[in-house]
């Protein structure tokens, strides 16, 4: 496959996000992969594959809010924050009211607070990861980081099983395994995750995903149409060549400091920064080898 654009794909439980890039490279013979935020393996859902160019763009798409349904489980603890870690801790069943948790969910609707990360995790401390730490078994400071839950709402609560079941819109680097550690302590007891799904990317949806296996080349998103729908600022210009070579241009003045530079076919060619006034320099070129073809001879012989 050499085209660049975004494939939705719907992570099933038990595997990496790696194993997840790694199959889609596979099965298309993509050159270029990545993805725009991962999933743990207890996680499925709304996994954002970028192929070829549109690797490029991940930064613009991970930066996107997300959302989860999480159930937790609590009264127990284990080593990961979720079911497929030990249980390090475990506290005699007591009957909640179902008034308490939704008093105690309702502190989390549309709160920003300083969130530590969980120690298994990728969040990198002196150029090593949490999880390499807790792995060898070696102390390491936690900083945390300022996150935002736009909504916490209470889906389910089970009074007989301690079984919580939330849905959660949050910012950018939200740990889900650390916001029910949190909400556990303000019910003064401990939880851990049983199940979580990302119904939400940003402005894709669970809806719009497909598996592994179904998930087909005519599925591919390009990026005009991904960075459109998910709110990026997207300009025409009339010189194609200009923007293959580089070169600083002139725009109208917006109000965001990137735009995507597009041609009149909607391809996605460039990203370029506000410089001053209507001045915009080159910061990353977009466009694929085959944008050449479409050029007439004049524009091709520089």
């Amino acid at each position: 496959m050499t085209e660049s654009g975004i494939f939705l794909i719907n992570k099933p439980v038990g595997i990496t996000s790696h194993d997840v890039v790694y199959k889609i490279k596979k099965k298309f013979n993509v050159k270029k992969i990545g993805h725009a935020g991962t999933l743990d393996p207890l996680a499925t859902g709304v996994m954002v594959v970028l192929v070829n160019q549109a690797t490029k763009i991940s930064n613009f798409l991970l930066s996107s809010d997300k959302t989860y349904v999480v159930e937790m489980q609590l009264f127990t603890e284990t080593d990961s924050g979720d079911k497929t870690g030990i249980v390090v801790k475990s506290e005699p069943f007591v009957k909640l009211k179902k008034q308490l948790v939704k008093s105690v969910v309702a502190k989390y609707n549309g709160y920003i607070y300083e969130q530590y990360p969980p120690i298994y995790s990728a969040v990198k401390v002196e150029g090593k990861k949490l999880y390499e730490y807790a792995r060898s078994g070696q102390d390491v400071e936690i900083k945390p980081r300022t996150v935002t839950i736009n909504q916490c709402n209470l889906l389910k609560f089970n009074a007989k099983t301690g079984i919580v079941k939330l849905k959660i819109a949050c910012s950018k680097g939200t740990y889900i395994r650390s916001l029910v550690k949190d909400i556990a302590t303000d019910l003064e007891t401990i939880a851990t995750v049983i199940s979580l799904e990302r119904t939400a990317s940003g402005s894709f949806d669970l809806k719009e995903t497909k598996s592994i296996e179904k998930i087909q080349t005519s599925d591919l998103i390009s990026m005009y149409d991904g960075l459109l729908k998910n709110g990026q600022t997207l300009i025409e210009y009339h010189k194609t060549i200009d923007i293959i070579q580089g070169k600083a241009i002139t725009l109208p003045k917006q109000n965001v400091p990137y735009v995507f530079v597009i041609d009149s076919h909607k391809a996605v060619l460039a990203i370029y920064k506000w410089v001053a006034h209507n001045l915009y320099n080159c910061q990353r070129g977009l466009w694929d080898p085959e944008i050449l073809e479409k050029l007439s001879e004049a524009e091709r012989d520089f």
